[in-house]
């Protein structure tokens, strides 16, 4: 039996087995080659594929595909997660390391190899080496994985980032940094917020899969196994995986262990969603528990427009999105850069990343059965918080966990009673269990 070529947790590492971010490459590419070498933030999501790209970019040959021949470009790949008592000497101990193994001119590599012996090093010492290093018409490319912990690391001052940023602007040694969020946003302190290191980069932000990527990837991986997806099977993993690629490749790993069983149909879609969801967990409560009660509030309203009979004031669009929740025009975009709500570009609609994420999301409010607490339970909160007036409020929140009784309360307040009354908690619940 051909192995499973589909697989979830490591990041793409063959260059064969890397699908789509074309766009993405295009623009880093475009940067790095320009007069100025400039450096580029990539920001996304947990698991979205920032390391793949990153080690996509390391590979020579690739490298060398795109417009950046080695003996003009030198790929420094570095992962900084976890590093929490990295300091600035250990830093560029590390990066001069790396460089001294990756640079193709021997002198070059024997002046990095004298620097690295001296054991302390300042500013004044890398600006002669880069410049060395320039003067061989050779650039040296940073690629710093993880790069928050760098950023959050109060080992780092201003004076680290300031050197940095000349190195990178004066002596020809871009950066592309991936990260979480936007670097401005992942600072130790107020005052390195104001550092003008941030300045240099250009922004690209992660997104997930187009179709027609997720389908790329499904053709080119299954190729040589003697196995298709049948178009259902495919929907399924579009579904699941909501073109997240973690996601994708899991729904895409379970289907295949399910064809390779002999299940189809009816069998195949309960072995798979049942699996997904076990695995998916702890990836939708890391997502779930980054989100503030605002955003939250976003997604609930989605899902409660999404299952009302479609009219032009239940499509879940901006506008009626916005009608629901009063921030969710600020929160839209945020969900959308990071994955977690995926935008109908013909219907101007928005839907959550995924229907086992909405699952996740009912399971995760609902309380269990038979610890649902009582109307009195309920009655004694609205009235310790001053709402005691507040009705509709009192007949659906025993459903739910204590623990989210006043963002629900919030939530009642901001829908209208109509949309509580037509679907309420009830049907947003149970409907999509």
């Amino acid at each position: 039996m051909t192995p499973n070529p589909f697989s979830f947790g490591n990041p793409i590492r063959e260059p064969a087995r890397f699908v789509g971010r074309s766009e993405e490459l295009r623009q880093i590419v475009n940067r790095l080659r320009s007069s100025a070498h400039e450096s580029t933030s990539i920001v996304g999501e947990r698991r979205i594929g920032k390391t793949s790209l990153l080690k996509h970019l390391e590979n020579s040959t690739v490298a060398q595909s795109l417009g950046l021949p080695p003996d003009q470009f030198c790929m420094v790949y570095m992962d900084f997660q976890g590093l929490t008592d990295i300091t600035p000497d250990r830093f560029w101990q590390r990066v001069l390391q790396k460089l001294e193994r990756a640079i193709c001119k021997p002198q070059l590599s024997a002046d990095i190899k004298q620097l690295r012996a001296q054991g302390a090093f300042d500013l004044f010492d890398l600006e002669d080496l880069f410049a060395m290093i320039a003067d061989e018409a050779l650039t040296p490319v940073l690629l710093l994985d993880e790069f928050e912990y760098i950023t959050q690391n109060p080992n780092f001052g201003s004076d680290f980032f300031g050197g940095l940023r000349a190195l990178a602007i004066h002596q020809n040694l871009p950066l592309v940094t991936a990260t979480r969020r936007e670097l401005v946003d992942l600072c130790h302190s107020e005052e390195l917020k104001g550092s003008p290191f941030f300045n240099i980069f250009a922004n690209i932000v992660l997104r997930p899969f187009y179709h027609e990527d997720v389908q790329a990837l499904l053709q080119g991986y299954l190729e040589g196994t003697g196995i298709s997806f049948a178009e259902k099977e495919a929907e399924l993993v579009l579904k699941l995986g909501g073109g997240y690629p973690f996601f994708t490749q899991m729904a895409a790993f379970y289907v295949y262990e399910a064809r390779s069983a002999g299940l189809s149909g009816v069998e195949l879609v309960a072995r798979v969603c049942s699996q997904f969801d076990a695995q998916a967990e702890a990836h939708f409560t890391y997502m779930w528990s980054h989100t503030n009660e605002s955003e939250k509030i976003t997604l609930l309203s989605d899902m409660a427009l999404s299952r009302q009979k479609p009219t032009p004031k239940t499509v879940p669009t901006l506008e009626n999105l916005a009608a629901v929740h009063r921030r969710a025009h600020l929160d839209v975009p945020e969900l959308v850069k990071r994955g977690l709500l995926i935008e109908n570009k013909l219907t101007g609609s928005y839907e959550l990343l995924s229907a086992s994420f909405e699952r996740w999301i009912a399971h995760e409010l609902l309380a269990s059965p038979g610890d649902e607490d009582g109307q009195a339970t309920v009655g004694e909160w609205l009235e310790s918080g001053g709402k005691e007036n507040f009705e509709p409020a009192a007949n659906f929140l025993p459903k739910f966990k204590k623990k989210y009784w006043p963002m629900l309360s919030g939530f009642a307040k901001d829908i209208s009673l109509e949309l509580i009354g037509s679907l309420a908690f009830e049907i947003l619940a149970k409907g999509i269990i």
